[in-house]
């Protein structure tokens, strides 16, 4: 969990750099612009905090716009509610989600995983930093590789893109989820 505070907070400093008008600038993802990766990560931060709260063990994402007049207030008011619930969180409760049943510790290493992947596709089209410790890159990777698995859903995730050997675990798991360290090549 403590890796998932880190990126949340990483987050924070990326969206402090995204501006209202940056939000209209197309990612990478087909068919998103930066508000649609902005409230994606917030909708899904909004999931797994409602998991961790005890609010339901079968979390959803929900569907509505979060961002509202600011994405970086929306973004910090779920940031929040979601740390405060996965500090109390009870780590034996399973997660249902449609694709799987997973621990706690899981869950909130799905989360963690899709915050550094979106956070590099904002990153990548607009310019602002997001910088985030190895250590927070490699448990997403960890995660990802127990969720994703070998049966990889081409509606989510793009075929991997294999990493040069003794790649830093940013490029590694960015090949994970089918980024290259140069552009987005298939699916959110």
């Amino acid at each position: 969990m403590h890796a998932l505070g880190v990126v949340l907070d990483a987050w924070r400093g990326l969206l402090g750099q995204v501006s209202a008008a940056d939000l209209a600038v197309a990612t990478a993802n087909p068919g998103w612009d930066v508000a649609t990766v902005v409230n994606h990560a917030i909708a899904v931060t909004w999931k797994f905090g409602a998991f961790a709260s005890g609010m339901t063990d079968r979390p959803r994402t929900p569907g509505h716009d979060f961002i509202g007049d600011d994405h970086r207030v929306a973004f910090g008011q779920v940031a929040d509610r979601a740390m405060a619930a996965w500090r109390c969180a009870d780590p034996h409760r399973r997660c249902y989600l449609p694709f799987g049943t997973f621990t706690a510790d899981l869950a909130a290493g799905i989360n963690l995983f899709d915050l550094l992947g979106h956070g590099w596709d904002i990153h990548h089209a607009t310019g602002a930093a997001f910088s985030c410790p190895p250590a927070a890159w490699e448990a997403g990777l960890d995660a990802a590789r127990r969720v994703i698995g070998e049966h990889r859903d081409p509606r989510h995730y793009a075929p991997e893109i294999l990493p040069p050997p003794g790649a830093p675990p940013q490029v590694r798991l960015l090949g994970y989820l089918g980024r290259a360290p140069a552009g987005r090549t298939g699916p959110a």
